[in-house]
């Protein structure tokens, strides 16, 4: 059951519980975490509106993917923001290179405080850069 964190303690259980659902790979997972309706956007890629935007999204990368393990480096709680810099780590199937991608990552997750959705990202934007990861998905095709 999602959650407003409100503590130090809470928004490292909330994130944590975040990054398990994404480092699981399993795009069924991304409504245990977002809004129906929620926004997100990768830097200057266009906004993913909605769910079902969402689920294709991830599910046509996260299918090449071996895996993904976020590890957070710090985060802050401001109002219904959470502020996160982390490392993503993947490893893409076939790729011959077998490379393991480390890049640096900065979110910004905005929660819903009231109502159903209480605890659910309505918005989020994600800052890192891809190119490696994309690289090592162009190698694997």
């Amino acid at each position: 059951m999602a959650f407003v964190p409100t503590t130090q303690s809470e928004v490292q259980a909330w994130l944590e519980r975040f990054h398990a659902a994404n480092d699981s790979l399993d795009p069924s997972r991304l409504a245990s975490i977002y809004t129906k309706d929620a926004k997100v956007q990768f830097g200057n890629m266009p906004v993913i509106e909605g769910l079902d935007a969402m689920r294709s999204f991830f599910s046509a990368t996260w299918a090449k993917l071996e895996m993904m393990h976020h590890e957070p480096e710090s985060f802050d709680l401001v109002d219904n923001k959470i502020y996160q810099p982390c490392h993503i780590t993947w490893q893409v199937k076939n790729d011959p290179e077998k490379e393991k991608i480390i890049v640096p990552a900065f979110a910004l997750i905005y929660l819903v405080t009231s109502g159903d959705d209480k605890g659910l990202i309505s918005r989020a934007a994600f800052y890192m850069d891809g190119a490696p990861l994309m690289a090592a998905l162009q190698r694997s095709s």
